[in-house]
């Protein structure tokens, strides 16, 4: 879900450690940049291409006049892999990808939703605007069971599938909290939360900048917000304002988060409701890169210290 936000800081983050192996797993490097974005560099038919990592999306996405310049070309009637997907109720074209590449991992060939740089289409505007090429979606990600690590700056796609990683009891014994991570319709993935001890669910969206609640559920929950002039736009195109509240009892699973302030929106149909279940707010990149989170699609959990 790539969302561009005015109310957007930059990721503080600690030095890199020191790149860490796991057998069965390509470790890849990514980056932080401004607006809190987590980028990969690729090749795209032995072009250089940038992509924001965004859990939030089901699918790949690759800016239309970029794939031209790289060769990739919307697919026919008769294709395998169809003529256009749909992501946060927008339909895409669809492109089929000749290589794709990434540090030393290779994906091979396959299919990415092609967006076109329109007024109408803020999510290609959104790429645009940061200089990206496209968006790493949650199809690649799940397809090769990645495990995203913040702190590190790594991505781990796994290559040998017989591979078992024991990454619960290593994160839990350096003092990492786990959080049950479930995959909703539309691939899209939530944790459980409490907001002053009322229940909630979380979508865990790395494209998105700020972690953002639904404005109607946190009243619910009893907290009180004060209006901004800032605003946020999704990728409906539609602007909305921008509340801020003081959450001094919010847990995310068993892991408790300092009190602070976060910022609220009425959010959209999309992002407010993953097929059956509500979402009451969007875990974003900032506080998953301050408490160091790793994110392991192969055992669907996410972790955070």
């Amino acid at each position: 879900m790539v969302c561009l936000t005015v109310l957007a800081g930059q990721v503080v983050a600690a030095e890199t450690p020191s790149s860490i192996k796991l057998p069965g797993y390509e470790a890849v490097a990514v980056s932080y940049a401004p607006v809190n974005r987590m980028l990969i560099r690729a090749t795209v038919n032995d072009h250089q291409a940038n992509f924001v990592v965004d859990t939030g999306a089901g699918v790949s996405v690759l800016e239309q006049g970029r794939a031209r310049a790289f060769g990739v070309t919307p697919t026919e009637p008769n294709s395998p892999y169809g003529q256009f997907k749909v992501l946060n109720n927008q339909s895409f074209r669809v492109g089929l990808i000749s290589s794709l590449r990434a540090g030393n991992m290779d994906f091979g060939s396959g299919p990415i939703a092609l967006s076109d740089f329109t007024p109408r289409n803020n999510s290609s505007f959104s790429l645009r605007v940061l200089n990206m090429d496209g968006v790493f979606g949650a199809d690649i990600l799940t397809h090769y069971k990645a495990v995203i690590n913040c702190q590190t700056r790594q991505i781990y796609f796994k290559v040998d599938p017989s591979r078992r990683l024991q990454l619960a009891a290593f994160a839990m014994s350096h003092g990492f909290t786990r959080i049950p991570l479930h995959e909703e319709v539309g691939r899209s993935f939530t944790v459980p939360c409490s907001i002053n001890g009322h229940a909630a669910r979380l979508l865990v969206d790395t494209g998105a900048p700020l972690t953002t609640f639904n404005q109607t559920a946190a009243k619910s929950a009893g907290i009180s917000f004060q209006t901004t002039r800032l605003t946020s736009t999704f990728s409906d195109g539609v602007r909305r304002g921008i509340s801020v509240g003081q959450f001094n009892q919010l847990s995310v699973g068993n892991f408790k988060v300092p009190p602070q302030k976060f910022a609220a929106v009425v959010l959209p149909p999309f992002a407010a409701q993953q097929g059956n279940v509500p979402v009451d707010g969007i875990l974003g990149m900032e506080l998953l890169s301050l408490n160091h989170a790793i994110i392991d699609f192969d055992s669907m959990s996410l972790f955070l210290r």
